[in-house]
């Protein structure tokens, strides 16, 4: 297993255009969306990277959305140090940012700060398990896009998830392609590939909740002392 901190430095795409087949990825991104937007409420919405920011979160009933996107006119800094206070941000978007990040764990550790109790996450990635993980395999297709990208797989997104205190509400997997330029979308592919082997799907989405347990500590329990000697036991003569 790669480890999920390196060195190098990454290139995030600037639009979906930059992606092969990006406006078909955007649109099945945006449909599964547009179920969860209705569910999100409360005041504010962060959106990281330039491709969340092309998303569309109409549906939700927060209106108050930010977008962290340098690329796009949007807040100035990094997502692995969020300039937002602790607890303030009801639902976070992150569409393939772990995907063109060099610390994926640090940049989840920033959303679970900045996110409320119960505050929604919805992320999406690239699967290396999958045709287009093997592209990754070529020297020469690393440099091109999607390749470019890390692509950590579902089961170990979830793992860090679990560990930061989220659960899991809602998981798909879609696109049984290889996005290449020739590719094309079969829908009776898609369709089977959903039923039988969504394992070996090139992307996948989740939705997961922040989750916080109070602990509430147990009242301490004070045993009276029995006595020694109980009046009335013995009698003197």
């Amino acid at each position: 297993m790669k480890p999920a901190l390196t060195q190098c430095l990454m290139t995030p795409p600037e639009s979906w255009d930059a992606l092969p087949m990006g406006d078909w990825l955007a649109a099945e991104i945006q449909e599964r969306l547009n179920i969860w937007c209705p569910l999100l409420f409360g005041y504010h919405l962060l959106k990281l990277g330039a491709l969340s920011h092309d998303l569309s979160c109409c549906a939700s009933a927060i209106r108050h959305q930010l977008t962290l996107a340098p690329s796009v006119g949007g807040i100035l800094a990094d997502v692995m140090d969020l300039p937002i206070r602790d607890s303030s941000i009801d639902a976070c978007i992150l569409a393939h940012v772990l995907d063109y990040t060099n610390d994926p764990h640090r940049v989840l550790r920033e959303v679970e700060r900045v996110l409320t109790a119960d505050g929604w996450l919805i992320l999406s990635g690239f699967n290396p398990h999958s045709l287009v993980g093997l592209g990754r395999l070529l020297p020469y297709m690393r440099r091109q896009q999607p390749w470019q990208a890390r692509m950590f797989s579902p089961e170990r997104v979830r793992d860090w998830l679990e560990l930061l205190g989220f659960e899991l509400v809602h998981y798909e997997a879609f696109g049984f392609s290889s996005f290449s330029s020739s590719s094309k979308i079969h829908w009776w592919r898609e369709n089977l590939g959903r039923d039988y082997c969504s394992y070996f799907a090139s992307v996948y989405m989740l939705a997961a909740r922040k989750r916080t347990i109070p602990l509430t500590p147990e009242p301490e329990r004070r045993w009276a002392q029995k006595p020694l000697i109980v009046p009335g036991m013995a009698r003197i003569l």
